[in-house]
């Protein structure tokens, strides 16, 4: 009998072991986004790691972790809510915060996007304080669960196209330095508020610099971190290749 006792407890030892360790990994996990597809090269770049490790499919990418797409190539990362967000060829992002409580359905997701194209699909925003957002040197785009992409070129302009739902859209404050990609490729620089450009951009001032941007709607944001304000766009005539791939993607992954 003791011996039989003795058996019975380890077995329920074990099984709490076992249990602690899936939990932990459960969390782990939720802090992470998994690379879906890759079609071409990538590269994820840890803090003190300069020469980074390729990405191939079904690799974690962690907080603090930079991505780098290679050229002729594209990038799918699924999050733990479901969300979704790919990137082109060319396409540098930082991963600052990746958090998912699958008990609360909370989220924080910032990525710190530096160059190329982002296409985001978000599952729907349950609490209150979830966010996700997108980060450009002058500007951060952040969802409550919507279809959207955001376009960063190199010199610092950006698009933000809305398909679905909608976005808010806030100005960088000026003095707001860029923290430097892993490997400490950049200093940190200062990021000037909103000031008034040429046409086609129309002055947003400080207190408006808050602006939303709903379905079908666009907007940019200049070097110096003008924004326009938003524009109505043709969703027919946006239908190049980026964005009939990313449709196509969006498509697949509802069915």
């Amino acid at each position: 009998m003791t011996k039989v006792v003795r058996i019975g407890a380890f077995i329920a030892v074990l099984g709490l072991l076992v249990t602690a360790v899936s939990a932990g990994h459960a969390r782990t996990a939720a802090d992470n986004a998994v690379v879906t597809m890759l079609d071409g090269s990538a590269r994820v770049y840890a803090k003190g790691s300069p020469a980074g490790t390729p990405l191939k499919k079904n690799d974690h990418v962690h907080k603090g972790q930079e991505v780098r797409v290679g050229e002729r190539s594209r990038l799918e990362l699924r999050f733990s809510d479901g969300t979704v967000m790919r990137f082109s060829e060319g396409t540098t992002v930082k991963m600052d915060d990746l958090a998912y409580d699958s008990k609360t359905q909370n989220k924080k997701v910032r990525v710190d996007m530096e160059r190329g194209k982002l296409w985001a699909s978000v599952r729907k925003l349950v609490t209150s304080d979830s966010k996700v957002e997108v980060k450009t040197v002058n500007a951060v785009a952040g969802v409550r669960g919507t279809v959207y992409r955001v376009n960063v070129e190199d010199d610092n302009s950006a698009l933000v196209k809305v398909y679905d739902g909608s976005v808010y859209v806030d100005g960088v404050q000026k003095g707001e330095p860029k923290e430097a990609p892993a490997g400490g490729f950049t200093a940190p620089v200062p990021v000037p508020g909103p000031s008034q450009v040429p046409a086609p951009y129309h002055e947003v001032s400080m207190e408006e610099w808050h602006v939303i941007v709903k379905s079908f709607q666009q907007i940019t944001i200049s070097p110096t971190g003008a924004a326009s304000k938003p524009q109505d766009f043709n969703p027919q005539q946006d239908l190049d290749d980026w964005v009939k791939w990313n449709q196509e993607r969006d498509n697949q992954l509802q069915h």
